[in-house]
């Protein structure tokens, strides 16, 4: 049973970006009337809309925190891929000015370390999320990004100023 779960945004922003694409393209392709040039735009926006989607279709995953590992599944490709705690050495909270917050984990896989960044645990529930996951590796580093941001504060007040050691 999963204690709290995310996901990724890539999906609407990979919509977002082809529908923009498509539409810089049709603007060339009836701005040109060249029949050259409009083949040549109506390829590259083909072939540029293209990469989005596999991109976006190998990127897309759910995640869940279970009590045993994490468990990230991707939405478009059958892969199940699971996480243990004590290979996670590191969890960013990111709140940027115009885009959603996120976190995103980084954790060592087979002599290499990745991460994962997905939509953040709700706020409220955030520093239980701390906790619960600090109380399964110890280890795992915290950070916020930007440095000024009230999660950082409310992080001190738990586990003091060197709580990213």
């Amino acid at each position: 049973m999963s204690k709290y779960s995310s996901k990724t945004n890539l999906v609407w922003e990979a919509f977002l970006a082809c529908l923009i694409i498509a539409t810089i393209g049709f603007g060339i392709f009836s701005a040109v009337e060249n029949l050259i040039y409009q083949i040549l735009a109506i390829s590259i926006t083909l072939i540029l809309i293209g990469l989005i989607i596999y991109y976006a279709r190998t990127k897309a995953f759910s995640i869940q925190f279970e009590e045993k590992h994490v468990v990230v599944k991707y939405r478009f490709i059958s892969t199940i891929k699971y996480i243990n705690y004590s290979d996670i050495t590191e969890l960013k909270y990111i709140n940027a000015s115009k885009s959603p917050t996120t976190n995103e984990i980084k954790f060592k896989e087979a002599e290499q370390y990745l991460s994962l960044k997905f939509l953040s645990i709700e706020y409220e529930s955030y520093i239980e999320f701390v906790k619960w996951i600090k109380s399964k590796n110890g280890k795992i580093q915290l950070t916020v990004f930007p440095s000024d941001n009230y999660m950082n504060h409310r992080l001190q007040e738990i586990y003091g100023f060197k709580y990213r050691k």
